[in-house]
């Protein structure tokens, strides 16, 4: 910072805080402005929670300009439901999701800057979640750059001036139900819904979405038509018996991006959780890796845990800075609360020099 500020005082720094940096770190206080790249929604809690965050930090920093450098969750356009939740893979998580944070960053005009992560599905060659390797999935766009998710329409919905219209979930094509809950994004004033020729309804909408609730299908192939003046959107769904399982990961692909970062052990054995006093002149799961692998025999303790995971492993340089409590926050499913007991309870024993 110094150095940049030597070379060129006349621009402003910043820099990108990963999302387990606290707020009141000295690295929030090193650049001009700052960014946060924050996962609440996706590797962490609700996407709810930023609006806490972003308020809580503000409080807490009220001179600094803050920034989301980063936010995004996994898309997956082969995969479709009815009732999106967090780490479903599913395209209709996915448009939720940054429905609810644009909403919450839309409401703050303090934030200097949003970036959604990404644009484009990219490649990540140690990545294995979702059921995609060697991919990231947070595009808005699919990795050939051919196919537009939803989400995609919802921001344009928000930030183009030409007019927009667009009927989600296309590609959930079989249905099961008898009626469907139909959600389109626009920024027109109003919209007429017709379904198979006939007019359903017309309604006005909020925060540029429209929700139409129990259109009838009937048996076979049904056409939707969305129309406000001279825009239009059409789609296509196959009324069915029963649902098409292709549409949900299985749970045997299921897996976050922490999965791929350690061997867990399959069993602890009986476990007996008792109370523990961490004190800070001893190691625990409030350390880093970094400090926790600095000495010999807490990052032998890690080690035991955490099968093998050493300096050499490709998301070490990643992990150095995190504390294992925020890791486990992120794969609640990975680190048990026994797991967790383990670790504390052998690590407690090791003094700080």
């Amino acid at each position: 910072a110094e150095l940049t500020k030597k070379e060129d005082p006349t621009r402003l720094t910043t820099q990108a805080n990963v999302m387990f940096v606290p707020d009141n770190d000295e690295y929030n206080y090193m650049t001009d402005i700052i960014g946060y790249n924050k996962y609440y929604g996706w590797y962490q809690g609700e996407a709810e929670d930023f609006g806490p965050w972003i308020d809580g930090y503000h409080a807490t920093n009220p001179t600094v300009p803050l920034g989301i450098s980063e936010y995004g969750a996994e898309g997956i356009i082969e995969y479709h439901t009815d009732d999106a939740k967090v780490k479903d893979y599913t395209e209709e998580y996915h448009a939720l999701y940054h429905e609810k944070v644009w909403k919450i960053f839309s409401e703050r005009p303090f934030l200097w800057s949003t970036y959604v992560w990404n644009m484009f599905d990219f490649g990540a060659n140690i990545r294995d979640e979702g059921g995609v390797k060697g991919r990231n999935n947070k595009g808005l766009i699919t990795y050939d750059r051919k196919i537009k998710k939803d989400a995609f329409f919802m921001y344009k919905a928000n930030w183009s001036e030409e007019k927009v219209l667009h009927i989600t979930s296309k590609r959930y094509i079989d249905r099961a139900d008898d009626a469907i809950t139909l959600k389109i994004y626009s920024n027109c004033d109003e919209v007429t819904l017709y379904v198979n020729g006939s007019e359903v309804a017309t309604q006005k909408g909020e925060d540029k979405i429209f929700i139409f609730e129990n259109v009838a299908l009937q048996p076979g192939l049904n056409e939707v038509r969305a129309v406000s003046g001279d825009v239009e959107d059409t789609a296509f769904f196959n009324k069915v018996e029963e649902a098409n399982p292709s549409y949900v990961l299985p749970e045997s692909e299921a897996g976050g991006v922490v999965d791929n970062w350690f061997e867990m052990p399959e069993d602890l054995g009986d476990v007996v959780i008792e109370e523990l006093e961490i004190t800070d002149d001893v190691y625990s799961t409030r350390c880093t890796f970094g400090e926790l692998f600095a000495n010999p025999e807490a990052k032998a303790v890690v080690q035991k845990y955490l099968n093998g995971f050493s300096e050499e492993h490709p998301m070490f340089g990643m992990a150095e800075g995190m504390q294992i409590d925020m890791l486990a926050s992120m794969a609640a499913d990975m680190f048990s609360e026994q797991l967790m007991y383990m670790l504390n309870k052998d690590l407690t024993k090791i003094k700080k020099a």
